[in-house]
């Protein structure tokens, strides 16, 4: 299983050539580093304007990550219009992202 770093510089590259702008927190010891505690990544599209976040994960931990995004929507009333929300999941054996709208 690839560690976390190698996933994420998979989804920069897949971004970066398909003109998206992004960004990730650095990484602190032992300090979250997710943005709002949910999101691995925030891009931006220049040509359109267009902001989305994304949560990286392996295919196998998919479920636990859409609960957390959705937990995190309820708990803070917030509605999925105001960006786009994704989450990539890794898959080991075919080494391709699944991305899924949540």
């Amino acid at each position: 299983m690839p560690r976390e770093a190698v996933i994420r510089k998979k989804a920069i590259t897949i971004l970066t050539e398909a003109k998206w702008v992004s960004w990730y927190a650095p990484k602190v010891k032992f300090h979250e580093t997710d943005i709002f505690g949910v999101f691995d990544l925030i891009c931006w599209e220049k040509s359109s304007k267009n902001l989305k976040f994304i949560q990286l994960t392996t295919t196998s931990n998919l479920s636990a990550r859409r609960k957390k995004i959705q937990g995190f929507f309820k708990k803070n009333r917030i509605t999925q219009k105001s960006a786009k929300v994704e989450i990539w999941a890794w898959n080991n054996r075919q080494k391709n992202f699944k991305i899924e709208l949540v």
